[in-house]
C-alpha cells in the first residue's frame, strides 16, 4: 500500500485504529468510551448549575412576592426559551458567565423585569451553589459508573473463579514496595479481581459520605452575610434545588471548602484503586508476561513499528491517580477538579467493556504459576504441620532447597524429597533426613 491512508483508517498522531476488520495490526475501531476518556473535560463554565439556581431562585422570589407574579412568569418563560436554544449556547452568546442568566433576561424581557432576578444574591453564592451542584452531579455519576464497573468485575471473577494465575508481590502501593512484581504464590484470576471489587465497595461508601456533605445548600447566603429582604426564603430554594440541609451561618457557607476537600479525598483514593488494577494489567499484558490481552478497541499501534499493539487504555487508567494528584496541586484548582472528576468517571465507564473483552491465556497463566516456586510457602507450612518444626526453621529449610535447586539448574517439578532432606541437613546440621513424603 502506498500514498495516503484510506478513510477506512483512523490516524491519531502515532496511533493507528483500523476501521475495517483484517486490515493492519488492529482489527476494530477505538471504543467510544475510550474516545470520550481521551477527550477529557470540555472546558466550559457550569452553565447547567447556574441555570438550575436561576430558575429555583426565581420561583422562590415569585412565590414570596418579592418579584411580582407577572414578572416572575415572564422570567421563567424566557428561561424556557433559553432551553429551546440550548442553555450553554444561549449563555455563551450573551456572556456574563455566572451572571449569564441575568444578561439573557435583560436582552429578552428588558432591564425592568430581568434586573429583578439578582435580589438577595451575590456572585459569591452563585459560585458556591454552582460548585455544590457540580460536585453533587460528579459524585452521582461516579457512583453510577462504579456500580457498573463493579458488576462487570464480579461477572469476570465468576467466569475465572478457577483460572490459576501466579501472584506477584504488589506493584503499586502508597508507601512503595521492596518486592515489586516478584513471583510470590498462586491465586486465581477471580480471587485477584475480587480484591479490587472489595476496594471499590469501600470507595462507594466514601462517595456516599461525600455526597451527604455536599447536600447542604448555600443558596441565599449572598457574600457571607445573607440578605434583609423581607420574605426571602432560603429553605424554599434549598428544596427546589434538591438539597437536604442548609448552612445556618451565611459566612460559613462562603468560607467553607470542606465539602470540596471531602470530594477530592474520595476522588483521590478512588483513582488510586483504578490505577492499581490497571498498573498490574499493563504489566501482565506485555509479551514477557502474556497473561492477558486487551481487545483491539482499547489499544493503539505505532507509526513506525508495525508489530506493536499498545494497551493504551490500560496505560491511561494506570496514570489516573498521578494525573489526579498533579491537578489537585495545580494553580487552577477548579479546572483541576473538573478534569479529575471527568477522568475518573470516564475511567470507570471504560471498565465494563474492558473486563467483558479481556482475554486470559489460561495455559500461559498455569505455566508461569508453576515455574518459580510459587508453592514454597505452602510446603514450608506442610513441614510445620507434619514435623512440628518452628515456622522459621521450616522457612529456612525450604529457602535452602530453593537456592540449591537454582544453583544446580533444577526446576520445581524436578525436585524430589531428597533435595528437601539435603536442605534440612545443611540448615540444621544434623544427619537425619526430614522424611517428608
Amino acid at each position: 500500500m502506498s500514498g495516503r491512508p484510506s478513510d477506512e483508517y483512523g490516524y491519531r498522531g502515532h496511533l493507528w485504529f483500523a476501521m475495517r476488520p483484517g486490515i493492519g495490526r488492529l482489527t476494530e475501531p477505538m471504543a467510544p468510551e475510550f474516545q470520550r476518556a481521551e477527550k477529557g473535560w470540555d472546558r466550559k463554565p457550569p452553565f447547567a448549575a447556574y441555570h438550575k439556581f436561576d430558575k429555583a431562585h426565581t420561583v422562590m422570589l415569585t412565590e414570596r412576592s418579592i418579584i411580582p407574579k407577572d414578572d416572575g412568569v415572564k422570567i421563567l418563560r424566557a428561561f424556557r426559551k433559553m432551553e429551546e436554544e440550548g442553555v450553554v449556547k444561549a449563555r455563551e452568546r450573551v456572556g456574563g458567565v455566572d451572571h449569564s442568566g441575568e444578561a439573557y433576561l435583560i436582552s429578552e424581557v428588558g432591564w425592568s423585569v430581568g434586573g429583578r432576578i439578582h435580589a438577595g444574591r451575590s456572585t459569591g453564592d452563585l459560585a458556591t451553589v454552582s460548585l455544590h451542584i457540580v460536585q453533587r452531579d460528579y459524585l452521582l455519576d461516579a457512583m453510577d459508573a462504579l456500580i457498573a464497573a463493579r458488576e462487570a468485575m464480579v461477572e469476570f471473577s465468576e467466569k475465572h473463579v478457577a483460572t490459576i494465575t501466579p501472584m506477584y508481590s504488589p506493584g503499586l502501593t502508597v508507601y512503595g514496595s521492596m518486592n515489586v512484581l516478584q513471583h510470590a504464590q498462586v491465586m486465581t484470576w477471580g480471587y485477584y479481581v475480587m480484591a479490587f471489587v472489595n476496594q471499590l465497595e469501600r470507595e462507594f461508601r466514601k462517595l456516599e459520605a461525600a455526597y451527604d456533605l455536599v447536600q447542604i445548600s448555600p443558596a441565599g447566603t449572598a457574600i457571607g452575610t445573607g440578605t434583609d429582604i423581607v420574605g426571602f426564603d432560603r429553605y424554599r430554594t434549598m428544596e427546589l434545588l434538591g438539597f437536604e440541609d442548609l448552612y445556618r451561618n451565611c459566612y460559613d457557607a462562603e468560607k467553607h471548602e470542606g465539602y470540596a476537600l471531602d470530594s477530592f479525598a474520595a476522588l483521590l483514593t478512588l483513582s488510586h484503586v483504578i490505577s492499581g488494577l490497571f498498573f498490574d494489567l499493563l504489566i501482565y499484558s506485555t509479551h514477557e508476561f502474556a497473561l492477558v490481552e486487551p481487545a483491539d478497541r482499547y489499544c493503539g499501534t505505532s507509526s513506525i513499528m508495525p508489530q506493536k499493539k499498545n494497551p493504551t487504555a490500560f496505560r491511561w487508567l494506570a496514570d489516573l491517580t498521578v494525573n489526579v494528584k498533579s491537578r489537585m496541586l495545580g494553580a487552577d484548582s477548579v479546572d483541576g477538579m473538573h478534569r479529575s472528576w471527568t477522568d475518573v468517571v470516564n475511567g470507570l465507564k471504560m471498565i465494563p467493556g474492558i473486563m467483558e473483552t479481556l482475554r486470559v491465556d489460561k495455559m500461559r497463566n498455569e505455566t508461569l504459576a508453576g515455574e518459580f516456586w510459587s508453592g514454597a510457602a505452602d510446603l514450608a507450612a506442610a513441614i510445620v504441620r507434619e514435623k512440628g518444626l518452628p515456622w522459621r526453621t521450616a522457612h529456612q529449610i525450604f529457602a535452602t532447597l530453593v537456592r540449591t535447586a537454582i544453583e544446580e539448574g533444577k526446576k520445581p517439578q524436578e525436585v524430589t524429597e531428597d533435595y528437601l532432606d539435603r536442605a534440612a541437613r545443611e540448615y540444621t546440621d544434623y544427619g537425619n533426613p526430614l522424611g517428608l513424603s
